[in-house]
C-alpha cells in the first residue's frame, strides 16, 4: 500500500522540497521515531556558511493547545528584545499563525505524544533563521492584550559539539548548581560525548548535596551508553537500565558502580520532549529504585539509531533495534510515567515559579538519607 501510495508522487516531485517532504511522510507511515530523511548538507552548517544559526533563545511548549513561552535565557536575543517572557502566548511567527502549524502536525501519521514534539521543533524552527535577520512575533501577555516583538536573530551562543560520522555539530548547554538546602541541581540539552567529563565533574563536585537533580526537560537524547555511565556515578551495586536488542543479539545497558558514588536522594525531571538516551535513563533509573521521575511523560521515541549517507548525499536515519526497560517495557510509543506528575501551568509561569523543580526539590528534602543501591 505505502509504495503504491506514494511512488507516484515521489515520482511526480518538482521540486527537492517537495520530493524531501513525501519521502519523509512515507517514513511517518511506520509511526515510529528515529527514521528521518534530510538532503544534502541539511545538517551541515558549513553548507550555507552558518546563515541560518541565529536564534532567538526562546523556548516553548505547547501546553493546552497554546505555545506558551517557558524560558528566556538572559543572554538570548529575546531578552534584549525585553518583550517576551514565560507564560505568554505566541499567535504567529512572522504570517505563520501557530494553529496552522498545529492543525498540520495533527494530521500527520504519528502517536498522539510525538505530535508534541514535531509541533514544537516545527514553532521553534521558525523562530529561527539567519543571523541578523528579525522576525516577528505576535503574542498575549500577561493581560492576554495582543502584542508584537520584533526580534532580530543572534548567532549560537552555545557551544558546538564537534561532528561525529554524520552526526552534525549539535549545540552544547551544561547547567550545574546549588539550589536552596543544598540540593543539588545539574541541566544538560543533550547526551554528546564532550559532556561526560563535566557531569561527572559536576556529580563528584555534588558529593555533600542534600539531594541531586537531574534536569533532563527537552533533552532530546543522544549517545546511549552516556545514560549507564552516569549512573555508575549514582549506585552501590551493578544494575541495568534496560535491554537493546537487534536482529543479531541484545546489549544490556549496565551500570557498574565507580569509587565513591553519590549516595543521596536522585531526581531526574523530564517533560514531552524528554526523548531516548533521556528516556533510557529515566525509566532505567525509575525502575531500579535509585530515582524518582518528577514532571510529564516523555515523549516515547527510544529506538537506538544510525544515520547513513545515500549515494547523492542525502542522509538517512533509521532504528536498528528496539529497547526495553529493566522490567521489560517498551518506550518507543508510550514514554516514561512519572512518580511524581507535574504540569507547567500558565499561571505559574507568569508568576516566574517552575513547578516542576520546586516538587522535585520538596520530594528530596523529604526524603530521609539512606542506603542506595
Amino acid at each position: 500500500r505505502v509504495r503504491a501510495e506514494y511512488a507516484p508522487r515521489i515520482v511526480a516531485a518538482r521540486s527537492d522540497e517537495e520530493f524531501y517532504g513525501e519521502l519523509r511522510r512515507m517514513l511517518n507511515e511506520l509511526r515510529l521515531s528515529h527514521f528521518a530523511i534530510y538532503p544534502p548538507g541539511a545538517l551541515d552548517p558549513a553548507a550555507n556558511g552558518g546563515a541560518a544559526n541565529g536564534d532567538t533563545g526562546i523556548d516553548l511548549r505547547f501546553i493546552d493547545g497554546q505555545a506558551l513561552v517557558t524560558r528566556v535565557p538572559s543572554e538570548s536575543a529575546a531578552a534584549r528584545a525585553g518583550e517576551l517572557r514565560p507564560g505568554f502566548v505566541i499567535k504567529k511567527i512572522d504570517d505563520v499563525d501557530v494553529a496552522q502549524i498545529l492543525e498540520r502536525v495533527d494530521k500527520a501519521a504519528m502517536p498522539p505524544a510525538r505530535k508534541a514534539v514535531y509541533a514544537t521543533a516545527a514553532a521553534l524552527k521558525r523562530l529561527g533563521g539567519p543571523v541578523g535577520s528579525r522576525v516577528r512575533v505576535t503574542y498575549l501577555d500577561a493581560e492576554d492584550r495582543k502584542r508584537e516583538a520584533l526580534i532580530e536573530r543572534a548567532a549560537q551562543a552555545a557551544e558546538m559539539s564537534p561532528v561525529f560520522g554524520n552526526f552534525p555539530a549539535m549545540p552544547i548547554e551544561f547547567e550545574t548548581r546549588r539550589l536552596r538546602s543544598n540540593v543539588g541541581y545539574v541541566r544538560f540539552n543533550t547526551f554528546l560525548v564532550p559532556l561526560m567529563e563535566r557531569i561527572r565533574g559536576a556529580v563528584r563536585e555534588m558529593g555533600d548535596a542534600t539531594g541531586l537533580i537531574f534536569d533532563l526537560r527537552g533533552n532530546p537524547g543522544g549517545f546511549g551508553m552516556m545514560a549507564p555511565g552516569i549512573a555508575a556515578m549514582l549506585v552501590t551495586k551493578q544494575v541495568s537500565l534496560g535491554t537493546m536488542r537487534m536482529r543479531s543479539g541484545h546489549v544490556n545497558f549496565v551500570a557498574y558502580p565507580q569509587a565513591a558514588p553519590y549516595t543521596g536522594p536522585v531526581v531526574v525531571i523530564i517533560d514531552g520532549l524528554s526523548l531516548s538516551t533521556s528516556e533510557v535513563f529515566a525509566g532505567g533509573m525509575q525502575e531500579t529504585g535509585r530515582a524518582k521521575v518528577v514532571g510529564e511523560r516523555s515523549g516515547g521515541a527510544a529506538l537506538p539509531s544510525v544515520i547513513k549517507k545515500l549515494p547523492n548525499g542525502a542522509l538517512l536515519q533509521h532504528a536498528i533495534a528496539d529497547f526495553t526497560t529493566p522490567a521489560g517495557h517498551a518506550v518507543e510509543g508510550r514514554g516514561v510515567t512519572p512518580d511524581i506528575e507535574v504540569k507547567l501551568d500558565r499561571r505559574a509561569l507568569l508568576a516566574g515559579r517552575d513547578v516542576q523543580l520546586e516538587a522535585a526539590i520538596n520530594y528530596i528534602l523529604r526524603t530521609p538519607t539512606k542506603a542506595v543501591r
